[in-house]
């Protein structure tokens, strides 16, 4: 997988800035929008103001023509100097809302409407209009058909104005809330890519540290983009490969400090068999010339004994001191069992029943060689622990702490507590002289730790022994 061009401090700050920008596009484009509805509010003032006055001019015009009150037309000349005071000041506006050309038909209309209101006021006081009915009939159509015409004007320039503002409010509220749904939307991807780029790294680095705390130094194989993450878990691996190496090394230190120990054991153990084997060829010297096969054949069988029991003693030691590449793999439990118990069957003494107990499915990883050794050497020595009949059982359970529990349990005599402690011990034995090297259990004990387990003993005096081993699940051993 290549390196990614952009960090996770870069990509997270282009996503913040973008999400900043969004934000200030809303607030700016919001604030346009507000500016031109306090200009548009403004202008509605002036609009309602005009239809206020044209609708004033009317009212007083057709107080005129009903009861002939000359007041009435002063009012109505009043309310048209301000309307046409509105209109030159909102003309432009107007405009926009219509068309200059239908502005300006509104704009001769007054002109035209206040002519028509001056030349009533001059003939009402002549008299003319009181006297001559024709002539009011002529000036109130005409008046009436002009201030019809500006009369819908003035309303509609309102109405628009009106409508033209709540599109303007619609669109700030549609400005805004598409503005915070981008900006949601940014957020919860920006908490998306911290989760996936940054949380979930960090997991796979704790559940990491958490198998290196249990021993297991597996580097991570899956390394991200990101510069920064990366980095770290390159940082993991090396060192998880450093406590690897140093881990290998440390183990063999302690098997070169136990050395001494075991040379003093190697000198104990094959000085008996080379002090046997040389009384026995002096015995042969002595007696070769009288010819008795059967003591020479005797004393030679003697040798042989004495020299395979020195070759077991070797063969162990080379065992234990050899490094061999550890080679763990997924492996049945309960298969596995069954196969050392056919292998070891031959070593079974008549009286013993072996008695399983394991459920299915359980899988360990482990060396099969070295793992078959230890089981092996565990039910081996249970088999020699009983004298006559006797019970071995054989339990395997999966434990809530990732584990696979094996139980080997004999109806042997027991080991004494005085022992217990020793029993792991090179070349440490409780069985009669010439019965056993005191390296199985030693060797047993090395391969569980090897494989992150652990091993331990319960025994008494007549009550038998049981030897517990844990040993990593498959799952947890990945």
């Amino acid at each position: 997988m290549g390196r990614g061009v952009f960090s996770i401090r870069h990509k997270v700050v282009i996503a913040v800035v973008a999400v900043y920008l969004c934000m200030a596009a809303t607030i700016m484009g919001s604030y346009y929008f507000m500016q031109r509805l306090e200009g548009k509010i403004a202008f509605l003032e002036d609009a309602g103001k005009l239809e206020e006055d044209v609708l004033e001019i009317r009212r007083f015009e057709k107080n005129f023509f009903l009861y002939g009150d000359p007041e009435s037309l002063k009012t109505a000349l009043y309310h048209l100097v301000r309307a046409r005071s509105l209109l030159d000041r909102n003309e432009d506006t107007l405009v926009t809302l219509y068309s200059g050309e239908k502005t300006a038909q509104f704009k001769q209309d007054l002109v035209a409407y206040g002519r028509m209101l001056s030349d009533c006021s001059s003939l009402t006081a002549q008299g003319t209009l009181a006297t001559d009915p024709e002539c009011k009939a002529d000036y109130e159509a005409r008046i009436r058909k002009v201030g019809t015409s500006i009369a819908d004007f003035a309303t509609n320039a309102a109405q628009r104005k009106r409508e033209s503002i709540k599109k303007l409010m619609a669109t700030t509220v549609e400005l805004q809330v598409a503005g915070l749904i981008v900006v949601g939307i940014g957020l919860v991807a920006i908490g998306g890519f911290l989760v996936v780029k940054v949380t979930r790294p960090l997991k796979l680095l704790e559940q990491s540290t958490t198998k290196i705390a249990k021993g297991e130094f597996e580097p991570i194989e899956a390394l991200p983009q990101e510069k920064e993450v990366r980095e770290i878990f390159d940082s993991f691996n090396k060192m998880a490969r450093q406590l690897k190496q140093r881990e290998e090394q440390l183990v063999e230190s302690k098997k070169l400090a136990s050395l001494g120990t075991m040379l003093a054991g190697v000198a104990h153990e094959v000085n008996n068999p080379l002090s046997n084997i040389s009384s026995s060829c002096e015995i042969l010297l002595e007696e070769v010339d009288d010819g008795d096969k059967e003591f020479q054949k005797k004393v030679l069988r003697k040798v042989l004994e004495q020299v395979d029991k020195a070759r077991i003693i070797v063969l162990n030691l080379l065992e234990f001191s050899r490094h061999k590449e550890f080679c763990p793999e997924s492996l049945d439990l309960k298969e596995m069992i069954e196969k050392t118990l056919s292998l070891i069957r031959g070593q079974k003494p008549p009286g013993v029943r072996i008695v399983t107990h394991i459920d299915e499915g359980l899988r360990i990883r482990a060396d099969r060689q070295r793992i078959e050794q230890a089981f092996m050497n565990l039910i081996s020595n249970a088999f020699q622990a009983i004298e006559g009949d006797g019970e071995v059982i054989i339990r395997a359970i999966s434990s809530d702490e990732g584990f696979v529990k094996v139980r080997i349990q004999d109806t042997g005599k027991g080991i004494p507590t005085e022992v217990l402690p020793r029993i792991f011990d090179p070349f440490f034995t409780t069985k009669d002289v010439g019965q056993g090297t005191g390296l199985g259990l030693f060797i047993t004990h090395d391969i569980i730790v090897r494989h992150r387990g652990n091993i331990r003993v319960e025994s008494a005096p007549g009550h038998g022994t049981v030897f517990c081993v844990s040993i990593p699940a498959e799952e947890q051993s990945k």
